[in-house]
């Protein structure tokens, strides 16, 4: 079944033709507005609905730069991502909203680009509208992912990406350690027969927001220094561990269509 990220950005089209980038329109004029600007930077919910009129659920963040990542957990396909126009908390938006598929899903390798417009309406909620191959709106509101107070996490976390490149997974061993200002953390892998990474959690100001760098070295099935967006929560989205209690962190790692998820927990 494709993922419901998947029909809301024309990836629907992917399950007839194959791995293609379709391109579905140009960025739209947002609506006037007035009020603003509004503080974004934080964690959102998102609520997507488009023509068959079922919502999808996403989870993510926002930068002081603007970046809006979110990720789908839903119907088996987890692990696709969307990034929205840049969001800096003017009243107004508009741009083009990119949906990238699971990597080893039925459309790994796939990206897709649609219009979106909309409105940011207070400093916990916006909502706007998209359009091309497939049309509907979105909407999110503020949320708190994590029961307590955000803290370095120190010591032991298992990394795992929902998906696989060429078949083969991202699984790694790594050690936290606190580092550089306010919650800030740095990791490495402590497991060198497997997959090699190292990286950084650099938090926004005090939010539960982190500004994430990885590098993933040759034991691994792709290779690289990549970046991206993530937070902690409380919430097992994937199902990885069981469940389980825990402070999980969550990396929305932005690779063009190897863009991937990872969870430690």
């Amino acid at each position: 079944m494709l993922s419901r990220v998947a029909l809301w950005l024309c990836l629907v089209c992917l399950a007839f033709v194959g791995a293609l980038t379709i391109s579905c329109g140009s960025s739209g004029s947002a609506k006037p507005c007035t009020g603003g600007p509004y503080n974004v930077v934080g964690d959102w919910h998102l609520t997507v609905t488009d023509t068959d009129g079922i919502p999808l659920t996403m989870y993510g963040a926002i930068d002081s730069a603007g970046l809006a990542l979110f990720f789908d957990n839903s119907m088996g396909d987890s692990g696709d991502t969307s990034e929205l126009p840049s969001m800096t908390g003017t009243c107004a938006f508009s741009g083009n909203v990119t949906a990238y598929a699971e990597p080893g899903g039925p459309e790994s390798g796939s990206s897709s680009t649609e219009a979106a417009q909309g409105n940011v309406t207070s400093s916990s909620a916006f909502e706007g509208t998209f359009s091309g191959a497939v049309a509907g709106t979105f909407s999110a509101v503020s949320f708190t992912p994590l029961a307590g107070a955000v803290a370095a996490v120190s010591g032991s976390k298992t990394g795992a990406v929902p998906g696989s490149f060429n078949g083969t997974p991202i699984l790694l061993s790594t050690t936290f350690t606190p580092a550089g200002t306010d919650n800030s953390m740095s990791f490495a892998t402590t497991n060198l027969a497997g997959c090699e990474a190292n990286g950084t959690f650099t938090e926004v100001g005090t939010n539960n927001v982190f500004d994430v760098s990885i590098t993933l070295m040759p034991t691994c099935p792709i290779t690289g220094t990549f970046t991206g967006i993530g937070f902690e929560s409380s919430a097992d989205y994937f199902g990885l561990n069981g469940g389980n209690a825990d402070t999980y962190l969550y990396a929305d790692i932005l690779d063009g269509t190897s863009t991937f998820v990872i969870e430690f927990f």
